[in-house]
C-alpha cells in the first residue's frame, strides 16, 4: 500500500438468504446450503423463472423497531453486528460520532415504497437509493461523511473503495462500508425481460448453466486506520490492501468478451496493494451463472494469473444480491482468510470447458492464503476488484501459519 497507513477491517456483518449473521452465513456456505425457493415477496407466476433467494422473518432481526423499508431492515442488523464485533458500542459511537462515516452500495435502493405506489397504495416510508444511508446515520448517530453508491452490481466494491479513500485522506477515523438490496418486482421483471434468469438453479461456471438467480441481503464491514484500531483496543480481522476500478463501456448489459476492463481492474488492485500477484491464493468470482459473464471472467483470470488461481462463486447459495453482492463477498473473504477454508461453487455438475479456471466445486477447500481478490462487475462495463489480506500481529507476523497442503472437505 505504498506509504499509506494500513487500513484494517475490525468488524463484519451479514444478512443473507442462508444466514442471519456473518458467521451463520459462512457456515451455511461451507455446508453447501442453498436459499433457492419460489418467490414469496410477490406473485412470480407471470415469469418463466419463479424462484429466487429471499431472507425470512426480517422483522425480528433487531431488538428495536427498524426505520424505513425492506432494504433498510435488511442492512441495519448487518451494521449492528459489524459495529459490535469492532467494539463500537452505541455509547462509543455518540462520543466519536463526528469521525465515523458510512458508504452504502445499492442497485435498487429502497424500492418498496415505489412498488407500493405502482400498486395503488400509499407508501409506508420514503424511497430511493439515498434514504438507506440517511436511516443508518440517524439510527446510529454517525456524524461523518455519508455516501451512497449506485453502480449496480459492483456497488458493494465501489462503496468499500470510497470508504478506503475517506480513511486514507484523513476525513474519517472509522468508515462503515456496506451493500444492500431487497428482492423487488422491478428488479425481477427487469432481469426476466433480459432473459438472464435461470429457470432452475444457478450454476456458475457449469457447462449447462442457464442464467442468474436473484437474491437479497446485506453485508457490512468496519474499516479504520490501523493506528486508530490499536488505540481503541480493537482486533484487526483482516487488511484492505487496495482496489482497482475501470469502465470499458463495451455494452449496456453485455460484458466485453475480451475482458480488457476486468483485467485492468485486477491489475490496478494488485498495483495498489503493492504485492506480487502470485501471493493471491484465491479469487472470489463475480460468477453470476450467465454464459457471457462467466466466460469473460474466466478470460480475465487466465490473463492475469495464468493457470495458478483458484476461484469460486457463492451466487449458487444466495443468488445475485445486486448491490449487496460484493459487500457480502468481502465479508466471506474475511472469514476465509481467518479460517483457512475456501467456499465452494455449488450446483456444479460439469465445468464449462470454455471456463478454463480452477473452480472449487461443491465442497469447500481447506487452504490458508495470505491474500484474496474479490471481483464485481456491473452493467455498462463497470469493473471492480478489491484485495483483502490476512491480519498481522504487533510484530508483523501473520496470525496463522500457512500450511503447505490443500485438501477438500
Amino acid at each position: 500500500m505504498g506509504n499509506h497507513e494500513a487500513i484494517v477491517i475490525t468488524g463484519v456483518g451479514a444478512v443473507t438468504p442462508v444466514g442471519m449473521t456473518a458467521e451463520s452465513t459462512w457456515q451455511a456456505l461451507l455446508q453447501g446450503v442453498s436459499g433457492a425457493r419460489r418467490i414469496k415477496a410477490f406473485d412470480p407466476s407471470e415469469h418463466a423463472c419463479q424462484i429466487g433467494c429471499e431472507v425470512d422473518d426480517i422483522e425480528h432481526l433487531t431488538l428495536h423497531p427498524a426505520p424505513g423499508g425492506r432494504a433498510t431492515r435488511l442492512l441495519l442488523p448487518a451494521v449492528e453486528d459489524a459495529l459490535h464485533e469492532a467494539r463500537l458500542s452505541m455509547e462509543g459511537l455518540i462520543k466519536a460520532e463526528r469521525r465515523i462515516g458510512i458508504c452504502i452500495g445499492t442497485t435498487m435502493g429502497e424500492i418498496s415504497p415505489y412498488e407500493e405506489v405502482m400498486n395503488g397504495r400509499l407508501p409506508g416510508s420514503p424511497g430511493g437509493p439515498g434514504i438507506i444511508a440517511e436511516h443508518m446515520t440517524d439510527y446510529f448517530g454517525f456524524g461523518g461523511s455519508c455516501w451512497t453508491i449506485t453502480n449496480a452490481c459492483a456497488a458493494g466494491n465501489l462503496a468499500i473503495a470510497r470508504a478506503m479513500d475517506e480513511l486514507m485522506a484523513g476525513r474519517a477515523d472509522v468508515m462503515v462500508a456496506a451493500g444492500v438490496d431487497a428482492m423487488s418486482w422491478v428488479a425481477f421483471t427487469g432481469f426476466s425481460s433480459l432473459r438472464a434468469m435461470t429457470p432452475d438453479l444457478c450454476r456458475p461456471f457449469d457447462a449447462d448453466r442457464r442464467g442468474l438467480m436473484l437474491g437479497e441481503g446485506a453485508g457490512a464491514i468496519i474499516l479504520e486506520r490501523e493506528s486508530n484500531a490499536r488505540r481503541r483496543g480493537a482486533r484487526p480481522l483482516a487488511r484492505l490492501m487496495g482496489y482497482g476500478l475501470s469502465s470499458d463501456a463495451h455494452h449496456i448489459t453485455q460484458p466485453d468478451p475480451g475482458a480488457e476492463g476486468s483485467i485492468r481492474a485486477m491489475e490496478r488492485a494488485i498495483e495498489m496493494a503493492g504485492i506480487d500477484k502470485g501471493a493471491i491464493g484465491y479469487v472470489s468470482a463475480h460468477g453470476t451463472g450467465t454464459q457471457a459473464n462467466d466466460r469473460m471472467e474466466s478470460v480475465a483470470l487466465r490473463s492475469v494469473f495464468k493457470d495458478s488461481i483458484i476461484t469460486s462463486s457463492i451466487k449458487g447459495h444466495i443468488g445475485h444480491t445486486l448491490g449487496a453482492a460484493s459487500a457480502i463477498e468481502a465479508v466471506v473473504c474475511v472469514k476465509a482468510l481467518a479460517s483457512g477454508w475456501l467456499p465452494p461453487t455449488i450446483n456444479m455438475r460439469r465445468q464449462d470447458p470454455d471456463c478454463r479456471v480452477r473452480v472449487i466445486a461443491n465442497e469447500p477447500l481447506a487452504m490458508h492464503t495470505s491474500y484474496i481478490m474479490s471481483n464485481a462487475y456491473a452493467f455498462g462495463g463497470v469493473n471492480s476488484s478489491i484485495i483483502i489480506g490476512r491480519a498481522e500481529t504487533e510484530a508483523g507476523n501473520e496470525l496463522q501459519q500457512q500450511p503447505r497442503e490443500e485438501e477438500a472437505c
